[in-house]
């Protein structure tokens, strides 16, 4: 069996278990206040989407399935690490995702150190192994493609509460969504909070974004991406794992490119939260000398 077959298969063995044996710490977030201010709900949905309710947080894998508008299918596997700072000399948080597999990008990553004043540029870098260089990325290349998917670096790993101005539309149940990796209609009839969220940063790649929010989990379940003529040219479907009592873990993210017809998807392997990750393994220097 190959090793990557054999990965998926110890996953798919061990999800259960990973899921449940790293609960000590703190591995799921505060519930909303009754009747919640627009800016209270985006908050919430950024502290889970950057687990900032944990001190650290680990995925063994993230499979990256790549479909182009032909058909042709290519796959990736990373691991993501996220150390979560609290405000430590400034930092919000610092995270790192690593190609694992196929052997021609292994080794490739991205860190990320964010800021928790948002005012201050996220520091970013890009590991090239084939070329054995760090090269430090601008807060310009925040709409570069991440890791060649239809998502951007910003949709991962840095956009988060402020970026944008907030404007409650109103309540609506949600229409569902067939998730093209499994054909499974998720979230069907789900009351949510309907969010007009416009970038901050003028001329930026998306005009607004129209979001579907959770009423009950908090989690921005859709994300409708929008031109300046108003039309729509992307969708992000986010679901996570939330059982009422134990850890919540991202399982899955999936994109569709209107102007491509590619179509992404990330599906995690359930999250370890509180392992003692250590801040000195999320440095450039730490990245030129990973064993892969």
């Amino acid at each position: 069996m190959r090793k990557v077959e054999l990965a998926v298969v110890v996953w798919i063995l061990l999800g259960c278990f990973v899921t449940s044996a790293f609960a000590a710490g703190k591995c799921r977030p505060d519930p909303l206040p009754p009747n919640p201010t627009v800016g209270q709900i985006m908050k919430h949905w950024y502290e889970i989407k950057f687990t900032r309710f944990a001190d650290d947080v680990s995925y063994d894998i993230c499979k990256v399935i790549m479909v182009d508008k032909s058909g042709f299918k290519r796959e990736k596997i990373s691991i993501r690490k996220r150390i979560i700072l609290h405000g430590k000399h400034g930092f919000d948080y610092k995270d790192l995702v690593m190609i694992t597999y196929p052997e021609y990008t292994k080794g490739l990553a991205i860190l990320t150190w964010a800021y928790t004043d948002i005012n201050k540029q996220n520091d970013l870098w890009l590991w090239l192994p084939s070329m054995k260089k760090v090269r430090k990325m601008s807060q310009a290349d925040e709409d570069d493609s991440f890791l060649g998917t239809e998502f951007t670096v910003e949709d991962v790993s840095t956009r988060r509460y402020g970026y944008e101005s907030y404007q409650l539309l109103g309540e609506a149940e949600f229409p569902g969504y067939t998730c093209r990796y499994d054909k499974k209609l998720y979230f069907k009839g789900e009351p949510c909070w309907k969010i007009r969220a416009v970038p901050k940063r003028k001329n930026w790649y998306y005009a607004y974004r129209i979001l579907w929010v959770d009423k009950k989990t908090g989690v921005e379940i859709f994300a409708e991406y929008y031109n300046k003529l108003g039309k729509k040219f992307k969708e992000v479907f986010h679901y996570l794992d939330t059982p009422q009592n134990g850890c919540w873990s991202t399982r899955i993210w999936e994109v569709y490119n209107y102007r491509t017809g590619h179509r992404d998807t990330i599906v995690i392997s359930p999250a370890r939260y509180n392992t003692g990750l250590r801040e000195r393994d999320f440095s450039p220097r730490v990245l030129e000398r990973m064993e892969w």
